[in-house]
């Protein structure tokens, strides 16, 4: 039997005098100071937050920052090409089981399956996509029959798994969510035209680089803690990046949609007597932190968690 009792006692190694619980279990004492208790509650909080975070938020896939942003520079795929490829990336499987493209059951995607998940019509403009991602090394065949034809991922583009085993840091990656990634591309609206274009996903993919790290806003050094000189990305500054017209831009990412709600944010403020924009990014659908996004970024993305529950509860029935 363990009884807690309050007591004072001196700390042995500053020789100061801490009150606090002193858990008596046999002869044997173990204090607890309030300070310990309050960090193993504020512990327990975040665990439960970050818990029921990543239950809502599902499975992710990481992507390496550099190759992202050589990706952006590579000129053989265009744009449309890309966000293709950022998506096919969703279905990775993990490096221990071979990096296999999967479906969300487990049962490899082959060859002959990969037209009509990418959703192109014409084989022309599918073949063309395809040999060009053989070529550049990013998925590779594994040829069982002549009908079944495995493919396999290239880990510099997309992985899972642990971080450690892949031999990156939080700072070399970013997290996508793959069921909302699937959804933002796949979506459509009552016309039966999609919802976000290839040109919206393309855009978001390549700003994933400047994601910053705690805050999830647009930085021009998004490892830096946010006091320390992270600088937020301006509008016009990205719009410039992208080549768009500020007023443009904001237009194109305030029409990148899942569910009904933004995947960007953008605020606007004055600072000094200057005018100054941040853009935020939908922390359920990337995310670099390892934490549950904060209350304030939530609260800026009010209606998601809710929509993504919704949209799974729809799908069992």
């Amino acid at each position: 039997m363990t009884v807690a009792k309050l007591k004072e006692y001196i700390d042995r190694e500053t020789g100061e005098l801490v009150r606090g619980n002193l858990l008596e279990e046999g002869f044997e004492g173990k204090v607890i100071t309030q300070e310990s208790q309050d960090k193993i509650l504020k512990y327990h909080a975040e665990k439960k937050q970050y818990d029921n975070y990543k239950d809502i938020a599902g499975g992710f896939t990481f992507m390496l920052i550099d190759t992202l942003k050589a990706f952006n520079e590579d000129i053989s795929f265009t744009d449309m090409e890309k966000a293709r490829i950022m998506f096919l990336g969703s279905y990775v499987s993990y490096e221990s089981h071979g990096r296999y493209l999967i479906t969300n059951n487990n049962k490899c995607i082959l060859k002959s399956d990969l037209q009509e998940l990418l959703e192109i019509k014409g084989k022309k403009e599918f073949y063309n996509l395809y040999n060009k991602m053989v070529e550049a090394g990013i998925i590779e065949e594994e040829v069982k029959s002549r009908y079944e034809i495995r493919l396999k991922w290239n880990s510099s583009y997309h992985f899972k798994g642990t971080l450690k085993g892949a031999g990156v840091s939080s700072a070399d990656t970013v997290k996508t969510y793959d069921r909302q990634i699937q959804e933002l591309y796949k979506a459509k609206g009552k016309n039966g035209k999609s919802i976000n274009t290839p040109k919206n996903l393309y855009i978001m993919f390549m700003m994933l680089p400047f994601l910053h790290i705690e805050s999830s806003a647009l930085c021009k050094y998004p490892n830096n803690p946010i006091e320390e000189g992270s600088e937020p990305l301006q509008l016009n500054e990205l719009a410039k990046m992208f080549g768009y017209k500020p007023s443009a831009f904001r237009t194109l990412l305030l029409k990148c949609t899942l569910f009904k709600t933004n995947v960007f944010l953008i605020s606007e403020g004055i600072d000094a007597g200057e005018r100054y924009t941040r853009i935020f990014v939908n922390p359920f659908v990337a995310s670099r932190s390892h934490k549950a996004p904060n209350p304030s970024l939530l609260a800026m993305f009010p209606n998601i968690g809710e929509a993504i529950v919704k949209n799974i509860m729809d799908k069992k029935k």
